[in-house]
């Protein structure tokens, strides 16, 4: 679908695939604008986003737990490999 602008209009399948990410603030710039612009105008997706951002934030003010300092390292050492591996 084309929008007024002649842009691609997002079906909500499409926000809801890209919500983490959209939350995460990982999107280009236009990328975020046309997920609000398709949230902001429709209702269901909006409060999916409302739900899960309000969920995130929940999680992150009260899961405060310290991590060791070596499960730290092993994961810092796995995400190394795999991108080695993924560089070859």
């Amino acid at each position: 679908m084309a929008d007024s602008d002649g842009k691609n209009e997002l079906d909500c399948n499409a926000v809801v695939q890209e919500l983490y990410t959209f939350l995460d603030g990982e999107l280009t710039q236009g990328r975020r604008l046309q997920i609000e612009r398709h949230f902001s105008g429709c209702v269901d997706c909006h409060e999916v986003v409302e739900f899960h951002a309000s969920l995130k934030l929940t999680i992150a003010s009260r899961c405060r737990d310290a991590v060791p300092e070596s499960l730290r390292l092993r994961i810092t050492e796995a995400l190394l490999r795999a991108e080695l591996d993924f560089a070859e």
